[in-house]
């Protein structure tokens, strides 16, 4: 009962990577080249399932498993990955040669799986050959631990590295958050870690063993396809709408700030840097930061605004803010937008920091303040 409860998760958890694939693959909203290779992850994740699948459920022995089905797509995952995350981080870069020899360690061992197949349908090939090719199966499943480490360690280097960018220009809008990707990312990693556990039990020839073991890993692949495909595709659209937003933003009239005899220099370089040049959209914006900027001092700024604007930087900062966020609310436009992503755009890095700084000077939260504006 027990493991025909594992299998069932299994196999939903196969069907629905199906589905996420085929909504990645044909749906023109997600069309890219990143939700491409998000497809294609989740699609081999699934077809990787449905492999084990039968095995587990004994609906094919383990070598009719290999001699027919078994596609080693265990050494295409973490490159399907590590594409999905330099695409999505950088949608306007094309891939290197670099990039496409990824895929050599697969077509190797996906040669080598027909290569088998083939002999084996000939009559070529008898049982100590299976033997052989069992090896050869453990040494693969040894590079690819290896090779998945690699991958994993160089997708949250390029993932670290765009969220240390403060305008993130050559890749994504500037405030889009990636803590979801890394979390992803650190999943994998130690899905790859408990991966040792079952191939060692395998290697010792334990393979009953080691198909219990490889439950977990499996059960854990479905997980992280359910992860994938809502998460992956739900920020896919949170970013096309910023992209969306930011281009009307970047198009729209530009405030001027005149020389005013009545105020200093400082804070009217302050607020051309912060207003004009519309710096307040910058969720990494700081009051060390505008100091540098405007080469004064960080104390002798933050005594100035509060002099002579009446307020503290970050209020200042974050009023201008919302009163972005509430022109972009109120656009009809963007009336079908997620909160998410205007809130996002307008500055804020995170959609609690949106929500509780807006009902700070507006009284009300964006989704009740968008609710008004439907009544109106």
């Amino acid at each position: 009962m027990y493991y025909e409860i594992l299998n069932t998760l299994m196999l939903l958890g196969a069907i629905q990577g199906v589905v996420f694939s085929v909504v990645a693959f044909t749906s023109k909203k997600f069309r890219s080249r990143s939700t491409f290779f998000l497809g294609m992850l989740i699609l081999t994740f699934s077809y990787n399932i449905i492999q084990n699948y039968l095995v587990a459920s004994e609906i094919f022995t383990l070598d009719k498993y290999f001699k027919i089905f078994y596609i080693p797509f265990s050494s295409l995952f973490l490159v399907l990955f590590y594409l999905y995350v330099k695409s999505f981080l950088y949608q306007d870069k094309k891939l290197s040669r670099n990039d496409y020899l990824l895929f050599i360690p697969f077509f190797i061992a996906f040669t080598e799986s027909v290569f088998e197949k083939a002999g084996f349908a000939a009559g070529y090939f008898d049982h100590q050959h299976t033997e052989y090719f069992n090896y050869y199966r453990i040494v693969q499943e040894i590079f690819n631990i290896i090779y998945s480490f690699f991958l994993i360690f160089s997708a949250y280097r390029l993932i670290r590295n765009a969220a240390k960018e403060k305008y993130a220009k050559t890749s994504l809008t500037p405030n889009t958050s990636l803590k979801w990707l890394k979390t992803i990312t650190i999943i994998l990693f130690f899905l790859c870690v408990y991966w040792i556990v079952p191939l060692y039990y395998e290697c010792q020839s334990e393979i009953e063993t080691a198909l219990e073991y490889f439950y977990i890993l499996w059960i854990g692949l479905s997980f992280t396809i359910y992860l994938l495909g809502h998460i992956g595709l739900y920020h896919f659209g949170i970013v096309q709408e910023q992209k969306n937003i930011h281009e009307f933003s970047v198009n729209s009239k530009k405030i001027v700030i005149p020389d005013s005899a009545s105020r200093s220099k400082s804070i009217t370089a302050f607020e051309k840097f912060i207003k004009e040049e519309k710096n307040y959209l910058d969720c990494n914006l700081s009051l060390e930061l505008t100091a540098e900027k405007l080469d004064i001092s960080k104390s002798h700024l933050s005594r100035i605004i509060n002099s002579e604007l009446g307020k503290n930087f970050s209020d200042y900062v974050n009023e201008l803010r919302v009163e972005e966020a509430k022109n972009y609310i109120s656009n009809p436009e963007f009336s079908n937008y997620t909160l998410v992503a205007i809130g996002l755009e307008a500055g804020f890095n995170s959609k609690s920091a949106f929500n509780s700084t807006f009902k700070k000077f507006t009284g009300i939260t964006p989704s009740e303040y968008k609710k008004t504006l439907g009544k109106s």
